[in-house]
């Protein structure tokens, strides 16, 4: 008996034991998943090498490989925003934990994948991620790194806001980077070591920046910006890296878009080159585009819907306005023509990129693959997603992207967040590879959340001018009629 009264106590304290625990964990549940995962995908390039033409006047003068452009591996950066970030990195193609590692506030870590790989970056805070054609872990006495081209993301995920944490690439002599502020904006850029520099903007206003490979930097501003790096390769060269262009209202497609541009007398846009700025509509659309410096229309456009066109404006900086819901990238076609220079090189344009673009649920999305070039497309999705392109219905799983190769404009929609990555290269010759630069690669889970941004109207010359003009028209034309009813005797209506 006294073994039974015992037994009775020891149960109950073991029950109240296990409803303490459960307690417990039903308060901590929570609070972890208040700190959900933020995913990253990407591919390696398979094929890293580009060839060339002996003579670059003729033809049918045969192909060299350029030696120095091989690469078996690529670089991805991972650069934390937040002290306490988990990150953890995923070989998909062999289905395993690369690694795993924690960063405290503006530290990086690099992880080198094969070609070809498909992998995934999972952390649980927002984090910079960068694909990078650089063919091993750097040494700490590097100096220039391979630059991505394209648009940061903020310390929240998004393309626009007023907190970047960023690592610098590039040889760190030219002006690489580009603020392009959509509010009016104090910027202030503060390195790894504490040093910084500020800017001051005006709405639709920009600044070209110089960074330095392998600091990370902290971009902090009072209004909403956008970062972008990179440039527009023009007459003096034969490399066009491309990029896509997010809208500044969040997604990719969208009436608002900002973005760098090419103004040179000497070495500006290659008219018998086939790139632009290429422009893709889901319905009749009037494009307007403005220089951000003289904030002038420098050109205007009508793009039927299911279609697009391209545009070479002469602008540092440009804004780019539609009537429509339209889609913007700077888009190379693939074809290896350009304008023949002293010294040849009618047939050298190496027009490619690997490019991210974020499809929002249930919003159709124009795309542009380009006609002229060899296309790797493929769409991630971090749960199962139906994919609609065209008229064609396909299923993406988790983890498991949906290669994609059909050239030509498409119109795609999805029911879950999805990421598109495009890797594109020249046709010619059928056995080219694809010498790319780098590309930052968005969080999936951010692709449907849109910024809250405040634009301004852009008022350059000539509008503002044909604005009073009509204004004081209309003025001359109010007071007139005001004698005159006065003469009648009447009071106006």
């Amino acid at each position: 008996m006294r073994f039974m009264k015992y037994s009775e106590k020891i149960l109950v304290c073991l029950i109240a034991a296990l409803l303490v625990l459960n307690l417990s964990l039903a308060v901590k549940v929570p609070f972890s998943l208040g700190n959900p995962d933020y995913t990253y995908y990407g591919v390696v390039p398979a094929r890293i090498y580009s060839y060339n033409l002996t003579d670059t006047s003729n033809r049918t003068s045969g192909w060299r490989l350029d030696i120095g452009s091989v690469g078996e591996a690529s670089l991805v950066v991972v650069v934390a925003a937040k002290d306490d970030t988990h990150v953890k990195v995923y070989d998909l193609t062999l289905g395993r934990l690369t690694t795993e590692f924690d960063l405290d506030s503006m530290e990086k870590q690099y992880v080198l994948f094969a070609n070809g790989t498909m992998f995934k970056v999972v952390s649980n805070k927002h984090v910079s991620v960068m694909l990078l054609n650089y063919h091993s872990i750097p040494e700490p006495t590097a100096l220039e790194l391979t630059l991505p081209f394209g648009f940061y993301t903020t310390t929240d995920g998004l393309y626009v806001g007023k907190e970047f944490v960023i690592m610098g690439s590039g040889q760190g002599i030219g002006t690489d980077y580009i603020i392009l502020a959509l509010e009016k904006s104090s910027v202030t850029i503060t390195r790894d070591d504490d040093s910084q520099f500020s800017v001051s903007l005006d709405a639709n206003s920009f600044k070209y920046i110089t960074l330095s490979p392998y600091r990370v930097y902290r971009i902090t501003s009072t209004g909403n910006i956008m970062v972008q790096s990179g440039y527009i390769q023009g007459r003096g060269g034969d490399y066009v890296p491309c990029f896509s262009i997010p809208s500044a209202q969040g997604g990719f497609v969208g009436t608002h878009f900002t973005s760098l541009s090419l103004k040179s007398q000497e070495w500006g846009w290659d008219p018998e080159r086939d790139y632009g700025f290429r422009i893709t509509a889901l319905e009749d659309a009037t494009v307007q585009v403005y220089d951000l410096e003289t904030k002038m229309e420098v050109a205007k456009v009508t793009v039927k819907g299911g279609s697009g066109t391209k545009v070479q404006v002469e602008s540092d900086a440009i804004v780019v306005q539609s009537d429509k819901p339209i889609s913007l990238a700077l888009l190379h076609n693939g074809s290896i023509t350009q304008k023949a220079r002293s010294g040849s090189a009618q047939f050298a344009s190496y027009g490619h990129g690997v490019l991210f673009i974020g499809i929002q649920p249930n919003v159709d999305t124009p795309i542009h693959l380009p006609t002229s070039a060899q296309i790797d497309a493929y769409f991630f999705a971090v749960e199962e997603t139906t994919l609609i392109i065209d008229e064609d219905t396909y299923t993406i799983d988790a983890d498991s992207p949906l290669p994609y190769i059909t050239p030509g404009t498409h119109i795609v929609r999805a029911d879950n967040n999805v990421v598109l990555q495009v890797n594109f290269w020249p046709l010619e010759p059928e056995y080219q590879g694809l010498e790319y630069t780098g590309a930052i690669i968005p969080c999936v889970e951010m692709v449907d959340k849109n910024p809250e941004v405040t634009f301004t109207p852009i008022e350059g010359g000539f509008p503002i001018m044909y604005v009073v003009a009509g204004a004081a028209v209309a003025a001359v034309a109010a007071i007139i009629g005001l004698l005159a009813v006065k003469r009648r005797g009447g009071k106006p209506s």
